[in-house]
């Protein structure tokens, strides 16, 4: 069972986000600084380190990054996610820069605005057997097929795995093998274990843009088949 928690990264930045309760803090953080484009550098080029932080005592405490959703107790509440050494709330407002007057202040001309397309994203895991992604992030792995194929096909699995055979599932990794995530409207996956997108085998974190209507990804080499479908709203 999945767990939904709202998380802020500003004073009026807040959203709700699903997670399995098996990851880490660390995992979630860095899931989260990618669907929420947090900066990765400060003004000085240096890597931001973020943590995430609950209300304690009328303070906010750091969770451990070790720690799983699990063991840190994270569901249906409010975290907070800030750079280690700088956090948002105990940052001082910057005061606004006085304006110029005269003829410094020159009219600015409007620029046209493009309207952007939404998609939804849906996955079409099995014959007849299809879910929408909610919200903006999703992990795939085989602990997430197991639990939404039908229960007779995942048992045919294990059962091909006792004999001796080749089962498609068991070459998904049990836990993380890539993500599906959408920023500014465009959906993107990201593999952390060999995932094959139009003949492209992507690892180690490598990220590919899904153009609509959409495509099908590999979990694994001979692995899982996918249909990702991108749905205009």
């Amino acid at each position: 069972m999945e767990y939904e928690f709202e998380v802020c990264w500003g004073p009026s930045q807040c959203k709700t986000v699903v997670r399995a309760p098996y990851q880490t803090i660390s995992e979630v953080i860095e899931t989260l600084v990618v669907q929420l484009n947090l900066p990765r550098y400060d003004a000085r080029e240096q890597r931001i380190e973020y943590g995430l932080y609950r209300d304690r005592e009328e303070k906010r405490e750091r969770i451990q990054d070790t720690q799983t959703l699990a063991q840190a107790r994270i569901r249906a509440g409010r975290v907070y996610i800030a750079n280690v050494t700088a956090p948002w709330w105990q940052t001082k407002a910057t005061e606004t820069p006085p304006q110029k007057s005269g003829t410094d202040r020159l009219p600015r001309r409007k620029l046209p605005v493009t309207p952007s397309r939404s998609y939804v994203c849906r996955l079409q895991l099995a014959p007849n057997c299809v879910v929408v992604v909610q919200g903006d992030y999703l992990e795939l792995n085989r602990n997430y097929l197991s639990e939404k194929l039908p229960s007779a096909m995942v048992l045919a699995e294990k059962a091909r795995v006792f004999s001796g055979y080749n089962s498609r599932l068991m070459h998904v990794s049990r836990t993380r093998h890539c993500d599906l995530f959408r920023q500014h409207e465009q959906w993107y996956i990201r593999a952390h274990k060999p995932t094959y997108v139009n003949g492209q085998v992507l690892n180690h974190g490598q990220t590919s843009v899904i153009q609509p209507p959409g495509t099908t990804i590999v979990l694994g080499q001979g692995g899982w088949s996918v249909t990702v479908e991108l749905i205009e709203q």
